[in-house]
């Protein structure tokens, strides 16, 4: 029996929740089409056979322009240092960005195996995909191993147990065998509102949004959530209200239906909007919401 631990990186938006949540084969990661999706550590966890892969899914790494995006940035630099191997996820349709080197920079400065992983190349052709080869050893330079996937669709996963395997250096299991994460319900709960609230907003709105479950009422049969969303800013309050209350009610009956498909109950949610003002920059309500170190 062997086990490791694999951190999975890149700049934000290249795919590494979709990666994260394909190679579980369960949903323990947010998706959506904005970046910064990803805000904290995630820990998803496949056995194959004798040997059991942690996965761990990371914030975007960036140049942070306020404390929440500091504690993402540090939360994912962090976990270089403690893994026994590094995948670093570029999106293979796009040129390699000063972001992408920024990342190559911090990776390529912990004693830890790289394995690049190129993401999205369903949408390449084969001479694009050498092209890129070519880009990415002008760019960043050599890696241990090079491995092509589309996260989207689950292509190319089988490759990534086969390229990791010996990098497993423990001689034990860390986690029950039937345990694919380790992240708590109600932060669960949390995110799937967060989820639900991303895909209906745009522009700020998505980046100024967190969640907080204020109250539980637990039975056997049904649980009920009171659930505070926070804005940074009264405009952005109305808009994810929306006219006539319609947007939040949108939100809350997705999210109380992949909350009830989790729980495996019927579940009732009580969502208001909260307005605090640059909360992003407040490090003593960060901490409240579990952002901290």
């Amino acid at each position: 029996m062997r086990s490791g631990f694999i951190a999975i990186v890149g700049r934000p938006n290249v795919g590494k929740s979709t990666m994260m949540n394909k190679l579980i084969e369960e949903k323990v990661a947010i998706v959506s089409n904005k970046s910064g999706t990803t805000r904290d550590r995630i820990k998803g966890i496949v056995n194959k056979g004798e040997n059991q892969y942690i996965f761990m899914d990371t914030p975007g790494i960036h140049k942070p322009r306020h404390l929440l995006g500091e504690h993402m940035t540090n939360v994912a630099l962090e976990t270089l240092k403690g893994v026994d191997a590094i995948m670093f996820l570029l999106d293979g349709t796009q040129e390699i960005s000063t972001g992408d080197e920024f990342v190559n920079d911090h990776v390529k400065a912990v004693n830890t195996p790289v394995v690049l992983v190129i993401n999205k190349t369903d949408k390449m052709s084969d001479q694009e995909i050498q092209d890129k080869l070519e880009e990415i050893k002008e760019k960043l330079g050599d890696f241990d191993k090079i491995i092509t996937i589309a996260a989207e669709y689950g292509i190319g996963m089988h490759k990534i147990y086969g390229e990791l395997q010996e990098y497993l250096t423990s001689d034990v299991w860390y986690y029950p065998e039937d345990m694919y994460t380790d992240i708590s319900i109600n932060k669960m709960i949390r995110e799937i509102v967060r989820e639900k609230l991303l895909f209906y907003t745009k522009d700020e709105i998505p980046h100024s949004i967190a969640i907080e479950i204020v109250n539980i009422e637990n039975t056997p049969k049904i649980a009920k959530y009171d659930i505070n969303i926070y804005v940074e800013r009264d405009s952005q309050k109305g808009i994810i209200i929306g006219k006539d209350g319609n947007l939040l009610k949108k939100v809350g009956s997705e999210a109380r239906l992949e909350i009830e498909a989790l729980l495996e109950k019927k579940v009732f949610l009580n969502l208001w909007v909260k307005v605090k003002k640059n909360w992003r920059k407040k490090k003593d309500f960060l901490k409240e919401l579990g952002y901290d170190e």
